[in-house]
């Protein structure tokens, strides 16, 4: 605990220090710190697009503070140039000698070389850009430069012309306080002027009637404001569209935008003019002749020709055929006769390349050059080359977990072959097993969860039903997944194995809109233990009403269920994006009457629908703010009283509402009051059957650590969970007051929103992102009415535990 509080107290300190640091006391006597920008006049105009024209920027500051600036300043006191430089003449005389002392020994000379460059390129990037508190963390002065504020009031003056707002005025004022500079920017936008005609001028009457087709589609509207931008987005709709339609040879630099503004005050007539090549009247339209498909593209045998094999006029090539050419005739929209399209060309080039057996597949075309070609039209040889990835696959993962902050170690190996049956179908396999911290429900300590896993399916690039519709779908890469797994649970309550089994058709349209449908879901659950002392609660609960011990009886589980998973996200989640993910699953209809001839097995029939909607704002300045809303509802159907235990909803823990622990949080405004204490106890893990949840994010970037991007983030979470009916949740009567609110109800539900707050920390590796999370709880329904305030109740020495204000969380990846 006096580590813990020496820790905070120096973290507190440094940041007290260099909030409190006069940033203008290391200037120059005729040196100002640009302090603040202010933008004035703009009504009409995007200010954070002109606050991207600033030529310079003030120092980014904390709660009023630069502390980015006094970073760079606390490094600088420990900075010294001259040093660094004897340290590089040092080096250079060291290791002249050691190159000297290896004599010809040409290996160890060029190794010597190397490590000297390497050495001196980092003292002398020290040596001219300061050391690593100046470098990465902290920000050098914004000494302020009266030519740069000339070229962004000249900057900003040409973005609002770029918008039609041709008689802008923009002029600036400065004021100097504590040599500190505050600059006003004044803008005088005045009126915009406004499209009031928009003309073609295009000599090739095919283009003119594709043109007046796609008008509608048109980026240019007559009664907008005048934008640049706008004109280079429609020469760039014009291309695609002329590209599409078999305009192989069409560039946009044949398209010209002429804007005229003598008719009328603040007007402008516009006009779009389509020039022919200089060597013919007109375009070529260009359709495909035939279709090659090169399988072994990287391969190269002298002396040898390649074996065809035509099928459905596409020619596949290949040394020897390892995809088999049906299959892969299934893959390619590409067919002789076709227009020439640019979307049809990028669209096959992704359904390849969604096999995942090539390295990669490009899409090339050669011109058919004969004597009785039309002169306006044109004929394209399309090539296809791909390269086999590599048949056999294996990866490793070695890591750790940090529950109920308990750290534990896990491992995964998988195994993946690919084309295993010629038909480039995926087979995975794998192992895995970990051990975690897991919250006793019985008593205030942590024990341990250990799991160990196996798995293995395989994926066929093909819907497999008895009847064709491969034809009708080769569009949307329809795949048809097989796979079995097998789970080992082991906690201080219970001991719990899965059999699960699972048929699964996957299809997609585009990158962003993934579908997939499952007719077969079947799981076998058993559970061999349960602890005396857990199956005193259960029992207990069963005798309130509480149906909880149906979960965790003998079990066969079985389940249709779709989903819909739309994603326009990256990766790193850097652009404007949006994420809707809809999750609908009915259980027990269909498979159920095989598990009425085992004995001793308990069945399910249920209905779950879960929607989870998540927006991704890209504010500039490596910001965003990024919010999500995730609900959903399950309950038992007929005769079945509860839900398999995995198909509840909980709440809590690092990717829900993070004040509180995993699974701790709900439902609703019941809660378990220790009669000994009179404080609300978190100790148990809450199900539920209704779940609304909020959470909210503001990321920035901080600073960057070597390679690492160190990026933080602000975010309030809010939400909960709720059941249909009341149920008493009391695990022991004699130590516990149960209080109830755990059932739905409209006129309170909105009262029942648990608040939490924090701040967390995000390493970005690249190839993951290690996630630190801290919250605290704002608003607990779990008390009172009139008490739930409790953000008051926050103390830094009580951030680690079990049952307290405050929680950690680590994870990997962004929390939504």
């Amino acid at each position: 605990m006096k580590l813990r509080c020496y820790v905070f107290g120096a973290v507190f300190t440094m940041l007290g220090l260099s909030m409190g640091c006069t940033p203008t006391r290391h200037l120059a006597p005729n040196e100002r710190l640009l302090w603040k920008i202010k933008l004035e006049g703009v009504k009409q105009a995007d200010k954070s697009a002109i606050s991207q024209l600033y030529q310079q920027k003030p120092n980014r500051r904390v709660l009023g503070a630069p502390i980015y600036l006094n970073l760079y300043y606390l490094g600088k006191s420990f900075y010294d140039p001259e040093r660094i430089q004897q340290d590089i003449d040092k080096e250079t005389v060291d290791f002249n000698s050691r190159i000297q002392r290896a004599g010809s020994d040409s290996v160890k000379v060029d190794k010597l070389i190397e490590k000297k460059e390497n050495h001196l390129t980092k003292l002398q990037n020290k040596k001219e850009n300061g050391n690593w508190l100046m470098r990465t963390v902290g920000e050098p002065p914004a000494i302020f430069d009266s030519l740069k504020l000339v070229q962004t009031e000249e900057q900003v003056g040409i973005y609002l012309s770029s918008k039609g707002f041709f008689r802008n005025k923009v002029s600036s004022v400065t004021e100097v306080k504590n040599k500190k500079v505050f600059v006003t920017l004044q803008v005088q936008e005045d009126k915009p002027y406004v499209v009031t005609n928009h003309t073609y001028q295009v000599q090739d009457t095919t283009i003119q009637r594709l043109l007046n087709q796609s008008q509608a589609a048109s980026l240019i509207k007559v009664n907008q404001n005048f934008d640049e931008a706008l004109l280079t987005q429609e020469r760039t709709r014009i291309e695609q569209l002329l590209k599409n339609n078999g305009f192989y040879d069409f560039r946009q630099q044949f398209i010209t935008v002429e804007a005229d503004t003598s008719y009328e005050a603040y007007t402008v007539r516009l006009n779009t003019l389509v020039a022919n090549p200089t060597d013919s009247t007109e375009h070529k339209v260009y359709s495909i002749h035939e279709v090659y498909f090169t399988s072994d593209a990287n391969i190269n045998r002298f002396g040898r020709t390649r074996d065809t094999v035509d099928l459905n006029n596409i020619h596949f090539l290949a040394y020897e055929q390892r995809v088999k050419p049906r299959i892969l005739n299934r893959k390619v929209i590409i067919r002789r006769g076709q227009t020439y399209s640019a979307n049809r060309t990028l669209n096959n080039q992704r359904i390849i390349s969604n096999l995942d057996v090539f390295k990669y597949t490009t899409i090339s075309y050669t011109k058919v050059d004969t004597a009785q070609t039309d002169p306006h039209y044109g004929w394209l040889n399309a090539h296809i080359n791909t390269a086999l990835l590599p048949r056999f696959q294996e990866t490793t993962e070695v890591g750790g977990t940090f529950t109920e902050q308990v750290p534990g170690p896990y491992a995964s190996i998988r195994f993946r072959i690919r084309n295993i049956f010629g038909g480039a179908e995926i087979f995975d396999i794998g192992v895995r097993a970990g051990v975690e911290g897991q919250l006793r429900r019985n008593v205030a300590t942590v024990g341990r969860r250990t799991e160990i896993g196996a798995d293995m399916g395989v994926t066929f690039p093909q819907i497999l039903v008895p009847f064709r519709t491969n034809d009708i779908l080769i569009r949307f890469n329809p795949r048809t997944r097989l796979s079995t797994g097998y789970t080992y649970v082991d906690r201080n309550e219970y001991t719990r194995t899965n059999l699960d089994f699972s048929f699964d058709y996957i299809w997609q349209r585009l990158n962003i809109h993934q579908f997939s449908f499952s007719p077969l879901d079947i799981s076998v659950i058993s559970t061999p233990r349960i602890d005396p002392t857990f199956e005193q609660y259960l029992v207990t609960l069963e005798q309130s009403g509480n149906p909880l011990r149906e979960s965790f009886r003998n079990a066969f589980v079985s389940s249709i269920n779709f989903t819909s998973l739309y994603n326009t996200a990256n990766y790193n989640q850097s652009n404007d994006a949006k994420l809707f993910r809809i999750f609908v699953e009915t259980g027990g209809l269909l498979w159920n009457y095989v598990a009425e001839q085992v004995k001793d097995f308990n069945t399910y029939r249920f209905a779950k629908l879960n929607l989870d909607y998540r927006r991704y704002h890209v504010l500039g300045n490596n910001t965003s703010f990024v919010y999500r809303a995730n609900g959903g509802v399950a309950k038992p159907l007929g005769s079945s009283k509860a839900l398999p235990y995995d198909k509840y909803f909980f709440a809590g823990g690092s990717s829900s509402v993070r004040a509180w622990l995993p699974r701790r949080l709900g439902p609703g405004s019941s809660s378990l009051i220790s009669k000994e204490t009179g404080e609300t106890d978190y100790l148990f893990e809450q199900t539920g059957e209704i779940l609304l949840e909020l959470n909210t994010e503001y990321r920035f970037r901080m600073f960057r650590f070597g390679n690492t991007n160190v990026n933080g983030a602000l975010f309030m979470d809010a939400g909960n969970i709720w059941l249909f009916n009341e149920r008493n949740t009391n695990p022991n009567p004699d130590l516990y007051v149960a209080q109830s609110g755990a059932k739905f109800e409209f006129d309170r539900f909105y009262k029942e929103f648990a608040v939490g707050t924090g701040f967390g920390l995000r390493f970005d590796f690249t190839f993951a992102i290690f996630r630190f999370d801290i919250a605290t709880r704002v608003y607990d329904p779990a008390l009172p009415e009139g008490s739930r305030f409790v953000i008051n109740k926050f103390r830094s020495d009580r951030i680690f535990g079990n049952n307290t204000q405050t929680t950690f969380n680590l994870g990997i990846g962004y929390p939504f």
